[in-house]
């Protein structure tokens, strides 16, 4: 080792010095960046005083299939309708409600479909009655085609949704949700063994449940891994499917299902400011785990009165943030991409965490129990100042929530150094490796690691050089 050293010094006697300042701690966090199913606030309506039937979506009013059975179906009314009652936060003036019908013989779910609805049978469990959706038919209802182009790979799919039994039905108590991204064949929905040569990606959630009568926020994850999908074709379509009962023709006539702001939610990018610092709650993919990107360290803090967060947990890049976690970020400025998927373990949130995902209306109102930060700057200081009134606070970011009786005035240094000095690749030691970062980034090797100049810049003045590289060996070499 003592022989590389000189050689990793030598080298650097002809680099300029280089130095980070922070500037600003704007956080761009982009999750829902790619395309969407057309009117899916459910804002626009068609029919009758505009009032049945979302535009983009169909029902039972444009029913194709077996002629008797399109009968039934269209004689038994809409089956969607346009509602205010509307969950709390959106800013939309209307959402779906759905409710089943009762044809005599059988009862119809409430459903509907970016696709088209196909009556092909009285009996309600037979594939011949179904939701499908072929690109090339050129027939259209209200204006809508009875498809929704998607060409893109989301994450999940994001819906608001508040669920009613008219008559409890244990045996059947759910509504659902389902979602199939498709390469443009037909396809439909349930098909004979619920799988199909045209599916690229498949997202469901077939457990909806009452929760009490109230509205919930649920995150449905799409699977690409399936053995039955197709893995080759690229997307080209989406068919987005909702019904007041997860088992046809089952429940009751009294059942309602609300349906709001449904959004697809696609890979998440985080771009880390000029400081190295930002919040993040993970909120996005509730049930789910997001994985630390390279780069990237994620700690919980916990705050007391004496104005100094305390750092009480470290999630390192490629370890696992549960659902329902925030932490504060630390990394060399630039983008990050998180990866997410299907956490199936308990939730598990950090106990003594102070770092928490809050609404605005919370966060700027009074509060006798609270008093809550953002991570600012404030002249040279990069720290938690108190939430100044009306800021708007993104989704993805976090807030330091302190007990009022335990706030400090504000919580002003966040420059959180390694737990060892000089470690810059975050291994738990310092050793040439870590100066073998240093040095690559200096002479400006495009696959040197990133890091921040405050792991780097031991001399502290704030930029990192020769100098810096002479105080690792030293530590290195008296060790």
């Amino acid at each position: 080792m003592k022989a590389i050293i000189p050689f990793i010094i030598a080298s650097l006697l002809t680099v300029s010095p280089m130095g980070i300042k922070a500037q600003s701690t704007a956080v761009d966090f982009s999750q829902y960046s790619g395309s969407q199913v057309v009117n899916s606030d459910f804002e626009d309506w068609s029919g009758p005083n505009y009032s049945n039937v979302p535009v983009g979506w169909h029902s039972f009013e444009s029913v194709t299939g077996n002629a008797l059975y399109v009968g039934f179906a269209k004689s038994s009314g809409h089956t969607s309708k346009k509602t205010d009652d509307l969950h709390e936060g959106t800013i939309g003036g209307s959402c779906l409600k759905l409710v089943p019908r009762d044809l005599g013989l059988a009862l119809a779910n409430g459903t509907i479909s970016t696709g088209r609805m196909y009556a092909g049978s009285m009996s309600a469990s037979d594939p011949k009655n179904h939701a499908q959706m072929d690109i090339s038919e050129t027939e259209t209802s209200n204006g809508s085609p009875f498809y929704a182009i998607l060409t893109q790979r989301p994450t999940a799919l994001s819906v608001w949704v508040k669920f009613t039994q008219g008559t409890p039905q244990n045996s059947n108590p759910y509504a659902t949700i389902s979602a199939a991204i498709t390469n443009g064949n037909y396809y439909q929905e349930p098909t004979s063994n619920n799988d199909s040569s045209a599916v690229i990606g498949y997202a469901k959630n077939g457990t909806i449940e009452t929760n009490n009568g109230q509205w919930q926020h649920l995150y449905v994850p799409f699977r690409y891994d399936s053995e039955h999908f197709n893995k080759t074709d690229n997307p080209q379509a989406i068919m987005v499917t909702i019904s007041t009962n997860a088992t046809p023709g089952k429940g009751s006539v009294g059942d309602v299902l609300l349906v709001d702001d449904l959004e697809l939610i696609y890979t998440q990018t985080l771009t880390i400011p000029e400081s190295g610092f930002a919040t993040f709650s993970n909120l996005v993919m509730d049930n789910h785990k997001v994985t630390i990107p390279e780069g990237l360290t994620a700690y919980s803090i916990e705050a007391n009165g004496s104005g100094a967060p305390i750092v009480n947990g470290i999630y390192k890049a490629g370890q696992v943030l549960p659902s329902g976690t925030a932490v504060l970020l630390k990394g060399a400025p630039g983008e990050y991409q998180f990866s997410t998927t299907l956490y199936d373990a308990a939730v598990t949130v950090e106990q003594g965490n102070d770092i928490c995902m809050v609404k605005a209306s919370e966060c700027n109102a009074a509060s006798e129990e609270y008093t809550y930060y953002r991570l600012t700057m404030k002249g040279e200081a990069l720290g938690f100042y108190p939430v100044e009134d009306g800021a708007d606070i993104p989704q993805s970011e976090a807030l330091l929530r302190v007990k009022a009786d335990m706030a400090a005035s504000s919580y002003p240094n966040v420059l959180i150094k390694p737990e060892v000095v000089g470690d810059i690749n975050d291994d738990g030691k310092l050793n040439v490796s870590d100066i073998m970062v240093v040095v690559n980034r200096l002479l400006g090797f495009p696959e040197a690691t990133k890091f921040l100049i405050n792991d780097a810049d031991l001399n502290g003045d704030n930029r990192v050089n020769v100098s810096d590289i002479m105080a690792m060996v030293n530590i290195i070499l008296s060790n």
